[in-house]
């Protein structure tokens, strides 16, 4: 190695540089040699020529060294690794050891000597090789270096010998890929046939027989003042003034010895009344006049005395004509007059006779608490059979039997089963009129049924509303074969959500249109067809209060109020059953110091401000989605319309409103906001055998703004509180006796409640004013959902749902422990939902939040919103909780399991969002405030 001293010191006129085992030519002149320094003279310099020359002289020099200099070490590199025994062939290839010795051996020793060096201070010289690399060291190299070619020699032979075995199976492999590329081929040809065989053809529409003559101006007019004279006819609208909401209504007493059990249990049900209409004993106070014709007593028309009541030509009345004998009589219906004629026949003779009519059958159930279990379930969609019919062909005409035969024909070419019966047995009935007759008993189609996704149903046949009943009963999709069919109630429910409707001229398009219909749409079909039947048609009940209603509809009278349960006080005091004994002393701590809104006196929300809109702007809505609502004027409703954003500054409309100030969070915070007036929400706690936590939770609420009032409904029927004195705060503080130990009393719409909003809580829960504030806002937003905090979710493991209160990414479910609600859905679980689900929860002491999140998500198909990101509220303090209990949340399994099969499907909807204020973690300037402090 070649080593320059960097010291040089000028001596007597000379440069001196220190040079450490430098080998230099034996030419070279060296003035000194001392202890491995070396000397010479500086004023000589044999290179002066070129150092006066120009720099192309000194740059060619220099390039001219260079070359010299890298030849050298070529040279010197080569020389070397032949001495290192390095096998290299200068193609960068490995060669054997026998090719390197031969190689050594023909160079001679002396063509890769070195150079001598002369080592000063030794005065000896030695070889090049001896001086580096030692003989062991060259030897040890050589076998490690011998060692690894070997091996690698070795792997090259494995290599070498899997490649073969490789190369030796491609043939074969190219085989197999052939086979299996002519097998995929085949299969696509199959698919192909197979898809083939399973489409549909689209079948041109008929042409139409004869075109009709278009009606001129005058015959529209005259045909709709026909209609509108024909309705006015039918009522005398001085005997029911909406000053009288109660639409007095008297029933004729029936011949009871004579009479069948259904006209008994109709008559049952007019006479209660059902909250939609009061019954009078005095003729001249009725509004309207029920009268029930029942065949088998002999009750006829021509027995009815309308003009004994002061009601000539009938007006006023309703005739209940259970066997549908009136619409096949013409001489029983010439007796009728202006009345009302409700009949399970829908035949053209009928409805053309000059009567207004309610086709309807009437032919049902009294009611039972275990309907539901004869309710098919919505899933699976499909059934055994795609379509069915089953009719007598002559009671068909000549075109629909082409029809149905090439609807046979595309069904069978499809592979579509189907139960097309055109030759079917009549069954056992007793009717004098051959044309009533129908195909098999009623178990035997209500089987069939059952087993079909579509019920082909022709509305022309005077049995239509009986087959169709069945076909909703069964869960099959009614398919009619007209526009005009005459649908019960058809004025007031939109049967499209229902049914598939289809013109007469686009039968031949049927089976196409059947097919193209996606899997989400037959079930909400289906969903919608059992949810229609079990309101409006399931038992004698729901037909006398779907027939009151559509009567007020009719009349344009509003109904009379919503039924609320009375209170019973938990304290005995002259004013009210408020108890309070002191001022509360509770200080807000310093993190809850946030202001969040002024502090208001309690204010109620309007109600009964949509009793006659009910009638028109909302009676789509409530007779297709909230039919809970039907037959009286609704307190509140969820799906009232707001005002637009522009509505808070205009003259008319700025009462009640208080519009933000432009800002951030200290505007925010005076005023509610939003496209509605002001409003406040009450707070309803359930308690039981946990006084001091209740007073804690009480003090909590002090001075919570937006608060109108707070309701304890002490469940603990045994013993009073055991505190002599509880908190008083800002608001009325009411204590409600359960009088029974239910945790439905929960959710019963108390005529204490004075606002649509109802914040429900348990008595244990600790949550923050600032929380419940932005909770409320959220709700205002989204009146007709549950919003709260705790979160669960129902999960699927192998066949069975299962109740699940495990961190997750969605939620289903919001506990009503701390939960806002809608009042309105307070009636719709206390009077409305399936009874059976009311006695479980009272059964097994649970799950009435469950029951609850089933009900709204079934009338409004949407999810819960939860609100901040607190999961669950926990109370340490707390000595007893019902989750505690071991079986609690295997009840609830069970609950979610129950609730399924008594719904005929899970309407819980999934959501994978939650709300925070706007805000919130967004960084505001120096002078901005965040909606919410921690929200």
């Amino acid at each position: 190695m070649l080593q320059i001293s960097p010291n040089f010191e000028k001596f007597n006129g000379w440069k001196k540089q220190c040079l450490t085992s430098l080998c230099l030519p034996r030419h070279w002149r060296l003035k000194k040699c001392n202890n491995g320094r070396a000397m010479w003279q500086k004023r000589r310099r044999p290179l002066r020529w070129l150092f006066s020359g120009g720099r192309f002289l000194q740059l060619a020099f220099a390039l001219f060294f260079l070359l010299i200099f890298l030849t050298i070490f070529v040279t010197f590199s080569s020389k070397r690794s032949i001495d290192l025994n390095i096998p290299w062939n200068g193609r960068h290839s490995l060669r054997s050891s026998a090719e390197i010795r031969s190689q050594q051996n023909a160079a001679g020793d002396g063509n890769l000597a070195p150079s001598k060096c002369c080592e000063c201070g030794g005065g000896g010289s030695k070889g090049w090789r001896s001086h580096f690399v030692p003989a062991e060291t060259e030897a040890r190299v050589f076998q490690s270096v011998r060692r690894e070619h070997i091996e690698l020699l070795g792997k090259l032979d494995e290599a070498q010998a899997k490649l073969d075995a490789i190369d030796k199976k491609i043939p074969e492999r190219e085989a197999e890929l052939a086979k299996l590329e002519l097998r995929v081929e085949e299969l696509q040809l199959l698919r192909k046939e197979y898809s083939d065989s399973r489409s549909v053809r689209v079948q041109l529409p008929h042409f139409p027989l004869m075109r009709r003559a278009k009606k001129g101006a005058e015959d529209r007019k005259s045909e709709i003042a026909e209609q509108q004279q024909f309705e006015d006819n039918h009522f005398d609208f001085s005997r029911c003034s909406i000053t009288d909401p109660s639409m007095p209504l008297f029933v004729y007493p029936l011949n009871t010895p004579t009479s069948s059990l259904l006209a008994t249990h109709f008559h049952r049900q007019f006479v209660s009344g059902q909250h939609i209409a009061s019954i009078t004993t005095t003729p001249a106070r009725a509004c309207l006049f029920v009268a029930i014709i029942d065949q088998q007593n002999g009750t006829n028309a021509g027995t009815l005395p309308f003009n004994r009541f002061g009601t000539t030509e009938g007006r006023n009345h309703l005739v209940l004509d259970l066997h549908g004998r009136l619409g096949a009589v013409d001489q029983q219906r010439q007796h009728l007059g202006s009345a009302v004629l409700i009949t399970p026949r829908s035949d053209h003779s009928t409805i053309r006779s000059g009567h207004f009519v309610f086709p309807l059958h009437l032919d049902v159930p009294v009611p039972s608490a275990d309907r539901w279990r004869t309710f098919p379930a919505l899933l699976p969609v499909m059934r055994k059979y795609f379509v069915s019919l089953v009719t007598n062909p002559a009671l068909l005409n000549e075109r629909q039997l082409n029809d149905l035969a090439e609807l046979k024909k595309s069904l069978d070419s499809s592979q579509d089963a189907h139960l097309i019966d055109l030759e079917c047995p009549l069954g056992n009935n007793s009717s004098p009129f051959p044309s009533d007759h129908f195909c098999y008993a009623a178990e035997d189609r209500l089987r069939m049924g059952r087993q079909s996704l579509f019920t082909i149903l022709f509305p022309e046949l005077p049995f239509f509303q009986q087959l169709f009943y069945e076909s909703l009963a069964t869960g099959s999709i009614p398919v009619v074969c007209s526009h005009r069919a005459p649908f019960p109630f058809g004025r007031l429910i939109d049967w499209r959500l229902a049914t598939v409707r289809i013109l007469p001229d686009r039968f031949p398009e049927l089976h196409f249109i059947l097919r193209a219909i996606p899997s989400a749409d037959l079930i909400e079909l289906k969903r919608k067809g059992r949810f229609f039947f079990e309101h409006f048609l399931a038992d004698t009940k729901v037909v006398v209060h779907a027939i009151l209603s559509a009567m007020r509809v009719l009349l344009q009278l509003p109904g009379g109020e919503q039924p609320e349960p009375e209170t019973v006080p938990l304290y005995s005091s002259n004013s009210s059953s408020t108890f309070p004994s002191f001022v509360s002393t509770f200080i807000k701590p310093p993190y809850d110091d946030e202001y969040l809104g002024p502090i208001e006196l309690p204010l109620e929300s309007l109600s009964y401000v949509h009793n006659f809109t009910a009638l028109s702007l909302y009676s789509d809505q409530i007779w297709n989605h909230f039919p809970m609502a039907i037959g009286t004027s609704p307190r509140f409703l969820p799906f009232a319309h707001f005002l637009p954003s522009d509505a808070e500054f205009g003259e008319d409309t700025a009462f009640g409103m208080r519009p933000i100030l432009p800002g951030s969070g200290q505007e925010f915070a005076l005023a509610l906001g939003g496209n509605r007036p002001r409003e406040q929400f009450t707070v309803i706690i359930l308690a039981y055998n946990r006084e001091q936590v209740l007073l804690n939770t009480l003090e909590r609420l002090n001075n919570l703004p937006h608060l109108n009032r707070v309701i304890v409904v002490w469940n603990d029927v045994n013993r009073l509180p055991s505190i002599p004195a509880w908190p008083r705060l800002h608001v009325p503080v009411l204590f409600i006796n359960g009088t029974r130990n239910s945790l439905n009393n929960r959710f019963i719409p108390y005529k204490e409640i004075e606002t649509e909003a109802i914040f429900s809580m348990d008595d244990d829960m600790d949550i923050k004013q600032f929380e419940i504030v932005f909770a409320f806002r959220v709700w205002r937003e989204h009146r007709d959902r549950i919003v709260g905090f705790p979160a669960r979710f129902h999960a699927r493991f192998g066949d069975d749902n299962f109740y699940n209160s495990n961190h997750t990414c969605q939620y289903s479910m919001i506990l009503t422990g701390a939960a806002f609600i809608h009042k309105f859905y307070l009636h719709a679980y206390t009077y409305h939902m399936p009874a059976i689900i009311r006695l479980t929860v009272d059964e097994w002491m649970n799950c009435e939040d469950l029951a609850m999140n089933f009900l709204v998500a079934h009338l409004t198909r949407k999810a819960p919103i939860k609100t901040t990101s607190k999961w669950t509220l926990r109370c340490p303090s707390c000595p007893e909780m019902l989750s505690n209990d071991e079986t609690h949340f295997v009840e609830r399994h069970q609950c979610i399991r129950f609730f399924t099969r008594v719904y005929g499907y899970n309407p819980l909807v999934f959501s994978q969002f939650r709300a925070d204020s706007v805000l919130f973690k967004t960084r505001v300037p120096q002078n901005h405030q965040k909606c919410f402090r921690y929200v």
